[in-house]
């Protein structure tokens, strides 16, 4: 097993020890794994304001674990990865674990300065990773974001047992992709590459500010309660085509129903059912996208029984049916 301690102050210090320790050379910012190792490379992006993205597009030979401990300088670091054939991977954070066994990573998620991290990547995984290095005032600067310091505590005091992480949407996976393989040779390649992460972390942001502001400060909520509703979402969104109905959810969630719905209300910002159709019609909408499925398939994969009522819902979610959807993606 291959482990590396560090703590982290830029990407370039860091692939610059890894190639030490690899021993094999760190040119034009990019580090190639030696083959005992891996199969893949490592490198580091600028961005705006002297910032730094790291990213990986590798599989791994033997396991990996890398340990970063915490440091005094106040950033935040965004993760997003995807992970095939894996064996084994689990992030510590603190005291709380993500953990994944026989099944694919799909994770983007924000971490604070103050937290310890480990992870541990068996092999034979193939790893996709962007990281970034941010700090407040480049986020409110670029990102725009109200009341970012409210946005930004609410989002990290909600890290669970399971960790409070967004898996990839079609967006977010078209942008990953477009960056880890961008136009060969293009003159404008680090231009492309910082535009493409930029829009990265937007989706990223928009989608944790949905998801947080909503939570107003006159909400008095245990930590107990915040990991109960965050289970409940989990369950919810567990099966796209067969929704739990409100009884199953509060048996589960140890709750009354009168109490979850009025929580998850206040959590999430809508009724229980309304937050399941908008991620079900979301789902939808990445399915027609990969461009491989029929309204009907859509539909009847979500658990419409009824075409009139899948296209109804989705028209009313998007303002287009998603038969029209369909004809966009065929004249692209």
């Amino acid at each position: 097993m291959i482990r590396f301690r560090y703590s982290l102050s830029n990407y370039s210090e860091l692939l610059k020890t890894v190639s030490v320790q690899l021993n094999v050379p760190f040119i034009d910012d990019t580090l190639f794994f030696p083959a005992t190792v891996g199969d893949g490379y490592m490198k580091v992006v600028s961005l705006p304001n002297g910032l730094e993205a790291f990213i990986g597009d590798f599989t791994l030979k033997q396991d990996l674990l890398l340990e970063r401990s915490h440091g005094r300088n106040e950033f935040y670091l965004f993760i997003c990865e995807k992970g095939t054939n894996v064996k084994k991977f689990f992030v510590d954070i603190d005291h709380d674990r993500l953990e994944k066994k026989n099944e694919e990573i799909s994770a983007m998620y924000l971490l604070s300065y103050l937290s310890d991290l480990s992870q541990f990547t068996s092999s034979g995984t193939h790893l996709t990773t962007i990281r970034i290095i941010i700090n407040k005032d480049w986020m409110a600067k670029y990102l725009k974001i109200e009341q970012l310091d409210e946005v930004l505590q609410r989002y990290l005091a909600l890290k669970s047992k399971s960790i409070h992480v967004r898996e990839f949407d079609y967006d977010s996976q078209k942008l990953m992709d477009e960056i880890l393989h961008p136009e060969p040779d293009s003159p404008l390649e680090k231009t492309y590459l910082q535009n493409r992460i930029m829009l990265l972390l937007e989706n990223f942001f928009s989608w944790m500010y949905q998801q947080i502001s909503v939570m107003e400060l006159k909400i008095k909520m245990s930590r107990e309660e915040i990991d109960q509703i965050l289970e409940v979402e989990n369950i919810l969104l567990s099966n796209l085509s067969d929704a739990p109905t409100i009884s199953q959810l509060a048996r589960k969630s140890a709750m009354s129903p009168s109490k979850l719905k009025k929580q998850f209300k206040d959590v999430y910002g809508m009724p229980i059912y309304e937050y399941y159709q908008k991620n079900r019609m979301q789902k939808a909408r990445e399915l027609l996208l990969e461009g491989n499925r029929s309204v009907k398939a859509v539909g009847k994969e979500l658990g419409f029984s009824n075409m009139s009522n899948f296209s109804l819902a989705f028209k009313k979610e998007f303002d287009e049916l998603p038969s029209e959807l369909l004809k966009t993606i065929a004249l692209a």
